[in-house]
């Protein structure tokens, strides 16, 4: 009997006691992420971003089948009459992930067939048992196709880089970018033109236009215009300047008046009966100590700006030292 529940004890001590057994994980994908769409010319740019974990936080193997559908809203929204008129779109197979950045898809696909509709777009993921969390939805109105702007043309403006295009779009996006850097947005504008004024001198920059037009809750999107390279100069002089006063002193003409507010102001030149006496002034003040009494002065002011462009002289001052 000793013997019996000797070799009881032991066949128990060597099977681990596991708890209570764990139903199997459904492996349900979590729904798509970042889903949007876009009009861009004669396309529909689909984005979204595939899910990573299962709605049980495990990692989803192999990768999930994913079922991209769009088709007309119906009226009223029911999902399953969407899904029964949609159309199905391939999404194109890709190579394991390895990153998360790579779990983002793009598609697209013709804008034509939905055009002057609302349109829905869905994605829903499919696990390896077949088991799904849902479509994740979203709606575009699609719009006539926008013809990207043409003959996009850069000039030299004063303290701007002017730009002009020919297009037929309510509004438009204007980018700009430094030699081969990012390119950057500058702005919006409901006209054909706009000025850059972010700019800087002795760089060579590159410009793009796009038309957009509203799109129910999103936006459409025209192709890109060409691009334009331009590498501004400053030719333009800075203002002129105003308020000159000169009084008679002791033995100088003293001549003082209103600052030039231009951000590229270098300083300021004084004339005297139409000859320069003064140069790379940084004061709005002057004092003139060659002068003889009783002899009769006409005096003007410029400015001067960092590329050397003078303005034009201001309204002369006439003074008769005593």
């Amino acid at each position: 009997m000793k013997t019996l529940l000797l070799v009881a004890v032991l066949l128990l001590a060597g099977c681990g006691y596991e708890g209570d057994p764990k139903p199997p994980a459904l492996m349900r994908p979590l729904k798509a992420t970042d889903l949007s769409v876009v009009e861009q010319g004669a396309k529909l740019v689909i984005r979204f971003t595939l899910p990573t974990e299962t709605t049980e936080g495990l990692p989803i193997h192999p990768a999930p089948d994913v079922e991209l559908r769009i088709g007309a809203l119906p009226s009223p929204w029911n999902l399953e009459r969407w899904v029964a008129g949609s159309d199905r779109v391939p999404v194109p197979a890709q190579p394991p992930a390895t990153s998360k950045a790579q779990f983002a898809r793009r598609v697209e696909i013709d804008a034509a067939r939905y055009a002057g509709k609302s349109a829905v777009v869905g994605v829903l993921v499919h696990g390896p048992k077949g088991r799904d969390d849902g479509w994740a939805t979203f709606g575009i109105e699609v719009v006539p196709v926008l013809s990207a702007p043409r003959d996009l043309k850069a000039a030299d403006a004063p303290n701007a880089v002017h730009l002009t295009w020919v297009g037929d779009a309510p509004s438009y996006r204007v980018f700009h970018r430094l030699g081969e850097g990012d390119w950057v947005p500058l702005g919006t504008t409901t006209t054909a033109s706009f000025d850059d004024k972010t700019f800087e001198y002795g760089k060579t920059w590159q410009y793009y236009v796009q038309g957009t037009r509203p799109a129910g809750d999103a936006t459409a999107e025209s192709l890109p215009s060409e691009t334009v390279t331009f590498a501004p100069k400053d030719v333009f002089p800075p203002a002129v300047p105003t308020g000159l006063t000169v009084i008679a002193g002791a033995k100088s003409a003293e001549l003082s008046w209103d600052s030039v507010t231009d951000a590229d102001l270098a300083g300021y030149r004084v004339y005297r009966d139409g000859l320069k006496i003064a140069d790379s002034l940084t004061a709005s003040s002057y004092s003139d100590k060659d002068v003889v009494a009783g002899s009769k002065y006409s005096y003007q002011v410029s400015s001067v700006d960092t590329a050397g462009n003078e303005s034009a002289r201001s309204g002369a001052f006439e003074l008769t030292m005593e």
